[in-house]
């Protein structure tokens, strides 16, 4: 998967100067991420380490967000028109959104002002129909509800007291659909798993990925995630220190809605189908419990379409 082109000239020409230095961030970026996450600790401090947020994270931020969002609109058919995007970042998660939703009105909450500075200037000349705000999820308070909240990659950065709160605060500013990201990882499986628990508690009805809304049957030592694979321009392989055209991003999410949705059965793919001679083997979250399911040629239409999917998809 890609950026859209105009986020990625867009990116590509705040870096007109200074690209040695902007590389250069990039990786210490990285770097105060991994150490501070969960310190509730500011980590850009500068207009360069923005930029170079945006060059190194922001195609994985996209496509990790575009991934999730359009698995729950599979599940969620209610109308769209204002939207929340807290801890929006450089924008990621918006240009996701508008690509798929189109919506009359985005606002952008943020916390650090560098960020904000490169997001807006990121949709100057773009068709999105936002406005930026410095918000402090810790402290501000929503001042009207949104159709869709989503959050990316923002509770990881919160302690404990601040993350819980966080979760309540957006389900508060939810008139429709909230969505939570994290990196899938057993740490941001974790906090999705927290949030979950937390969002059923307040009669929350879960959209996806879960397929119902007991209790989560993952291990306690495995964790659910799903990847998306991302496309590197030539300046993000260089920000990555990377030498491949692509990279796997890994992620956990979960949606929830006021309003129960329509349960159809379906299953979803839990890890990547095993596809055997004439056979294939699934993982899947069902109604009914984590199951194996198997498929053979027998099966005919079921076994041709489960072939083509790939974990994070519904059967």
């Amino acid at each position: 998967m890609e950026i859209p082109q105009e986020l990625k000239e867009n990116i590509e020409n705040l870096i007109i100067d200074g690209h040695s230095k902007i590389i250069e961030q990039a990786q210490n970026v990285s770097k105060k991420y991994r150490e501070n996450t969960g310190k509730g600790n500011k980590i850009i401090t500068s207009n360069s380490e923005a930029i170079a947020y945006a060059i190194s994270r922001m195609p994985a931020t996209y496509c990790a967000v575009y991934s999730a969002l359009s698995q729950t609109l599979k599940k969620y058919k209610n109308e769209i028109k204002t939207v929340y995007d807290i801890g929006a970042g450089t924008g990621s998660a918006t240009w996701a959104i508008q690509e798929l939703l189109q919506p009359q009105k985005i606002t952008c909450l943020e916390y650090e002002k560098e960020m904000l500075k490169i997001g807006e200037r990121l949709m100057e000349q773009s068709q999105i129909k936002s406005s930026w705000e410095q918000f402090d999820i810790t402290k501000d308070c929503f001042q009207e509800k949104a159709d869709l909240v989503i959050s990316s990659y923002m509770l990881n950065e919160l302690e404990e007291s601040s993350r819980k709160n966080a979760i309540q605060k957006m389900w508060e500013a939810t008139s429709g659909l909230l969505l939570l990201i994290e990196p899938g990882t057993p740490k941001g499986f974790k906090h999705i798993l927290e949030a979950r628990e937390i969002l059923l508690q307040q009669k929350a009805n879960i959209v996806a990925p879960c397929t119902h809304n007991g209790k989560c049957e993952i291990s306690q030592d495995d964790w659910c995630s799903f990847y998306v694979r991302v496309a590197r321009s030539g300046i993000h392989r260089q920000a990555k220190n990377g030498t491949l055209g692509y990279e796997d991003e890994k992620f956990s999410y979960i949606a929830v809605s006021r309003e129960p949705v329509f349960e159809n059965g379906q299953a979803r793919i839990l890890r990547h189908p095993q596809i055997g001679q004439g056979h294939v083997k699934v993982k899947v979250c069902t109604q009914n419990g984590i199951q194996e399911k198997t498929f053979t040629k027998k099966d005919k239409e079921v076994y041709k379409k489960v072939r083509k999917l790939d974990a994070g998809e519904c059967i």
